[in-house]
Order: C-alpha cells, then structure tokens, then sequence
C-alpha cells in the first residue's frame, strides 16, 4: 500500500497483511494464514490468535487513517479488497501493461519512462524484513521474474532512444555482477558501437568470446556473434582481422 507506513507490531500481525496483500481481492483461508503464522506446529489458539491480529490490523488501519473497510470477514477466512492506485504490486503490474503496449507500438521513450516508473516502486526484495513462506513463494517469485524482465527492458529501450551514455555505464555494472549473460554483452557492444566507441565495442566483445569459451566451454551464439560481425563490417576506427578470428 502507498498510504506510507502504517506500525502493526510484530512480525506476525504483518505476515497476516502481507498473506491477504500478496492475494488482493481473494479469499484467504485462516488455514493457509495457520500455516504462514506457524508452518510447523500452530498451538491450539491459533484461530483466535489469528483473529485478535485481524482486530489489531483494522484497529491500526483505522488510526492511521486508512480506509478499513476493505478487509471482509468470510466464512472460514478473509478478503482484502485495496484500489489498485494504492497497492504497489497492483500498480507494478498496471505501469508494466503500460510499458509493454508502447514498447509494442514503437513508443520507445514512452515506453522507458513507464519501466523506470514501475521499477520505481522497488525499495529493496519483496517482504525482505518478514520470515519467509512457501505459499508465498509463487507470487515472490513471479514478482521477480517480472522485476527482471522490466530491468532488461529499460536497458533495451534505452537502446532504442540512444541512451548510449546511461546505457554503457548500466551495462558493465549489470555485467560486472553477471558476466556470463550474452544479451548483456550484446547490448554492450551493440551500444558502445552506436556511440562511436568501436574500439571499446571490439574489446567487449573480445571479452565476451574468451569469457564463454574460459567458463562454458562455447563460442558467442548467434545474437552475439551478429553484433560482432556488425561491428566488424561497419567499422572505421580500428583494424586486423575480424572480431574473435585469428590473424595469419
């Protein structure tokens, strides 16, 4: 939620909230809440546990100002109804729809101001200050599957805007913490080309083989491999033998 920060107490008062936020608008079981609260062993209280946290959570809502109302007693659980504007996972998704639909039509400056904005809403891993869940691990895990293609995605629509600059500095620190990606190097080199830094591009991708063949065992694949061989037949500022061939 975007309201600002709402105090709850300990750990399992907010486990409870961030079990109902990770599923908004659906119904939430107190046996799927027994088992995130306690996955091992829960003691003989621990319905009405669970719903002294449920008061405790309207009551601090309500302190605080936040609208209560849309957290609903079911038979057997709980719903928590939150507009999309004022729930960070909601309005990820929707900035995210919003990113790709101007990235499918063309709109490559629009389309990099709607990745940065959704990626925006990250302050460091999902629930990181909670103890984990496996029923949480889905939604964690799909969360961070589409925190990483949005990521990849600005690096491309940067690209395509001529971010160059920006673009050559993201690129080498991505690769830094990940050097075996060839897309990364791809971008890199395809980047550094783009800026007129063919010298640079032509040591990237150097690199990039000896790095694949040092630690994988392979040769550049055919992404890779075309911006090298781009680079080569485009290139004005450096000579010899074609990127990753051998000189005779």
């Amino acid at each position: 939620m975007t309201r600002g920060f709402v105090p709850l107490g300990g750990p399992k008062p907010r486990a409870v909230l961030a079990t109902l936020l990770l599923r908004p608008g659906e119904f939430v079981s107190l046996d799927t809440l027994t088992e995130v609260l306690w996955p091992s062993r829960p003691p003989r209280s621990a319905v009405a546990n669970l719903r002294t946290y449920i008061r405790a959570l309207r009551a601090a809502l309500a302190t605080a100002g936040v609208d209560h109302g849309g957290l609903r007693t079911r038979h057997g659980g709980y719903v928590l109804e939150v507009p999309a504007l004022e729930h960070d996972l909601l309005l990820f998704e929707r900035r995210l729809h919003r990113a790709r639909t101007a990235r499918d039509v063309g709109r490559h400056a629009a389309a990099l101001r709607g990745y940065e904005s959704a990626l925006g809403l990250w302050r460091g891993d999902v629930l990181q200050d909670l103890p984990g869940s496996v029923l949480w691990d889905p939604v964690l895990t799909r969360l961070g599957q589409l925190r990483a293609v949005a990521l990849d995605e600005c690096l491309r629509q940067r690209l395509c805007v001529g971010d160059l600059g920006t673009l050559v500095a993201e690129l080498r620190a991505r690769i830094a913490a990940d050097p075996l990606r060839e897309d990364l190097w791809q971008l890199l080199v395809r980047a550094l080309d783009g800026a007129g830094r063919t010298a640079e591009a032509g040591a990237a991708y150097a690199e990039a083989r000896r790095l694949l063949a040092a630690e994988l065992g392979v040769v550049p694949g055919a992404a890779l491999r075309a911006a090298g061989e781009a680079l080569f037949s485009s290139r004005s500022c450096w000579s010899g033998s074609a990127p990753g061939s051998r000189s005779r």
